[in-house]
């Protein structure tokens, strides 16, 4: 007789996405262009910190130089100028006039100089970067793009939502609407999400890239299980002024399309050459899902000893070898871009719990050459300019604060 852990994660395998997992390196010179740039913990610059700050779901680094962080407790809207002062914190949960049901992500680009959060709640852009000025917001409600049809399509467990600016416009992924009830309607409709350009003034639509139409489905012949829960990411960015790039994990590589929608050429991806996965590690990168399926949520629902049982309970009934489980895991789980075209992707880490990422980040510069960063430990990419990694640095206490880490000239 099968168990019930064991039939959940054969369901959990099954439901999972069909890619591969990136290899570790070794610490060979920084000045050898095929080995990797690794960055010092004494290159972090510390820009402030917040008695209010927790854990920062995105980040803003405004022309400026000020920054303002979206945190995941109220307040939610933290801001630090560039020389570290404070510039404030504000933002409430609820459904009032000023307040936010459901702040998602920042408005990747800014608009008009300023940080934009996007709610998903209300369904619009809401500037958050002035608290002491009158409330600011882009309505993206309209025929074609309704309440509830922005999707951040990343995984299913998280809320966050990219967004962008490209040109005039703002970039927004829509979930294409399901044709029938059920798993299989829910994953068809984020394979089939379209990135739409909203224009900010008249809030008039217009379909930018379909992504159904351009990525083959990396699932093949997947066949939805009851209790599955598939993970899609659609990891998208501004790459430019004009121009949007998506990973393709088919194809293993960036795809990108101009403001016009039009395809220009894509950028080929190294050999993804590690295939194997322990277990332990398959559990270990699920194991948030199969939580969100006991108890509603994936936080403070379960004790440390009751979350160590289930992750042992999980990793004894994992069934297959490690190639096959290392196909069910996913490329990547990040994708960012700097200004200047140079492109960032942030490999899945199997050693890391949950299906996040570790401190190595893989470069691609706007010519094409690829190269792996190694960030210090305890610091948390959010942005990249041409000179510099923004983020979150958490010292020996865990105390988190808003850093960057300059990059090496050339």
């Amino acid at each position: 007789m099968t168990s019930p852990e064991r039939r959940m994660s054969l369901r959990l395998a099954a439901a999972l996405s069909a890619t591969a997992l990136f290899a570790g390196c070794g610490g060979a010179p920084a000045d050898d262009p095929d080995a990797p740039l690794e960055l010092s913990p004494a290159d972090v610059e510390v820009l402030g910190t917040s008695e209010s700050l927790a854990v920062v779901q995105d980040m803003e680094v405004l022309p400026d130089g000020s920054v303002w962080v979206f945190n995941s407790v109220e307040p939610y809207f933290i801001g630090f100028g560039r020389d570290g002062e404070s510039l404030g914190a504000h933002g409430r949960a609820g459904g009032g006039p000023e307040e936010f049901p459901m702040p998602s992500a920042f408005l990747a680009g800014g608009w008009e100089g300023e940080a934009w959060v996007f709610d998903l709640r209300r369904h619009a852009m809401i500037r958050i970067s002035r608290p002491d000025a009158d409330w600011a917001e882009i309505p993206l409600r309209s025929e074609s793009l309704p309440p509830g049809s922005i999707r951040g399509g990343m995984n299913l467990v998280s809320a966050s939502v990219r967004t962008a600016r490209l040109g005039g416009e703002i970039i927004v992924p829509r979930a294409r609407p399901p044709g029938e009830a059920g798993m299989l309607a829910l994953r068809l409709s984020l394979l089939g999400a379209d990135l739409v350009a909203v224009d900010a003034e008249t809030a008039a639509t217009r379909t930018l890239v379909t992504l159904g139409a351009v990525l083959d489905d990396p699932s093949g012949g997947f066949v939805p299980s009851e209790g599955g829960f598939p993970q899609w990411y659609r990891l998208w960015a501004p790459c430019g002024e004009n121009l949007v790039r998506v990973y393709d994990r088919v194809r293993n590589q960036l795809r990108g399309f101009d403001g016009s929608g039009s395809e220009v050429g894509p950028v080929d991806l190294p050999p993804v050459p590690f295939t194997e996965v322990s277990a332990r590690q398959f559990a270990g990168a699920v194991f948030e899902l199969r939580q969100a399926e006991l108890t509603g949520d994936v936080r403070g629902r379960l004790g440390e000893a009751d979350r160590q049982r289930l992750l042992n309970q999980m990793a004894q009934g994992v069934s297959g070898s490690p190639g096959e489980l290392a196909t069910y895991l996913p490329h990547y789980v990040d994708f960012r871009c700097s200004e200047d075209g140079t492109m960032w992707l942030h490999p899945f880490d199997p050693d890391a719990g949950g299906l996040n990422g570790g401190p190595r980040w893989l470069r691609i510069s706007s010519d094409r050459v690829a190269r792996d960063v190694l960030l210090p430990d305890r610091f948390d990419a959010l942005r990249f300019s041409d000179s510099r990694i923004w983020g979150v640095y958490r010292d020996e206490l865990d105390v988190p604060s808003v850093a960057a880490i300059p990059l090496p000239a050339g």
